[in-house]
């Protein structure tokens, strides 16, 4: 009996230290974020606490000034899965994108969470605003594989699908209504499981650039008649480009801004021509965004967790940050103010 009473208190004592510990890491994760000034740099830096699911982990959004000194963090317990695609709307809420658990972020430009929509049962990773208030969102993920060898995490099917998804890209109106989807032919990457990671819409909304994350194709879709158009440009090594591409974002001056991890690309456009390459070293660079100074951009190291801020015409960093953490770091984008 004495035996048993000492194991029933050692259990007791086990389970208050737990209960303590749990406390402790909820007290910690307690938002600061503050409202948005221009020059802020937003990073998704979601924290991978599940040892078995390399994609899963609490949503949290690290916020900086324009030197990169921290500010705030807002974490958002509402998302299961690492949360990337950070960028800005017209009127300055900040978007994300939670592609494997199907989630959209909206941060308000006081610092707060707005409450979480409905898109539909697939998962989007990245949106482009029309000038009438409509919105374009890319589905990140197509195919049947549920599971690659490269990730432990598991991707759920669609209801009443054998697929985790159909790699289109969809119309929405201001308000989140669909309007139309289009039937875009994706690349699915190594793994064959990517859609349309990114998207870039034309200067005059009528065209869709396009990639999918590890392909090796710069693809264009022709939204005003729904057709697929040929590529802007394939890329080879044989041919002196990269093996694939990572993420792909806009310029000011309708440029595209290619990342392949170890690179930049500038890109007409139009015709698909590579402009200029910039080295930036190591591999991992796989987040990019126009930068509020002219001629500069701010981009992240997925493996390293560092963040720079580059100009693009000599490939010079203006300034370096890092959220020390690996494999975490999933996007970027810094708030020029409201439109």
């Amino acid at each position: 009996m004495l035996n048993l009473l000492k194991t029933l208190s050692c259990l007791s004592w086990l389970a208050i230290l737990s209960l303590v510990a749990s406390v402790s890491v909820a007290t910690d994760r307690v938002s600061t974020m503050q409202a948005f000034a221009k020059g802020d740099v937003f990073v998704a830096a979601t924290v991978m606490d599940d040892p078995d699911d390399d994609h899963r982990g609490t949503g949290r959004i690290l916020q900086f000034d324009a030197d990169f000194k921290p500010k705030g963090v807002l974490w958002i317990e509402e998302t299961t899965h690492k949360i990337g695609g950070l960028t800005f709307a017209p009127d300055g809420t900040l978007w994300g994108f939670s592609q494997i658990s199907w989630q959209v972020v909206e941060i308000g430009t006081d610092g707060r969470l707005k409450p979480l929509r409905s898109f539909g049962s697939r998962g989007f990773s990245n949106i482009n605003w029309a000038d009438d208030g409509s919105f374009y969102m890319g589905e990140h993920m197509v195919g049947t594989k549920k599971k690659i060898v490269f990730n432990s995490t598991e991707f759920a099917y669609m209801p009443f699908t054998n697929r985790i998804g159909d790699g289109h890209i969809f119309h929405f109106t201001p308000d989140g209504r669909l309007l139309q989807e289009y039937q875009t032919e994706v690349h699915g990457g190594v793994a064959d499981i990517h859609g349309v990671t990114n998207a870039v819409l034309s200067q005059d909304g009528s065209r869709m650039a396009y990639i999918s994350e590890t392909g090796n194709r710069l693809m264009q879709y022709d939204l005003a008649n729904d057709r697929q158009l040929p590529d802007l440009a394939e890329y080879s090594p044989a041919t002196g480009g990269p093996p694939m591409v990572l993420f792909m974002t806009g310029l000011p001056d309708g440029r595209l801004l290619v990342a392949t991890g170890a690179s930049l690309l500038l890109v007409d456009p139009d015709s698909g021509e590579t402009l200029q390459t910039i080295e930036v070293g190591s591999s991992g660079w796989a987040a990019v965004n126009p930068a509020n100074e002219a001629g500069q951009v701010i981009m992240g190291n997925f493996f390293t967790g560092e963040f720079i801020r580059l100009r693009l015409d000599d490939g010079q960093v203006m300034a370096r940050g890092t959220i020390n953490e690996e494999k975490s770091l999933s996007g970027i984008a810094q708030y020029g103010g409201s439109r």
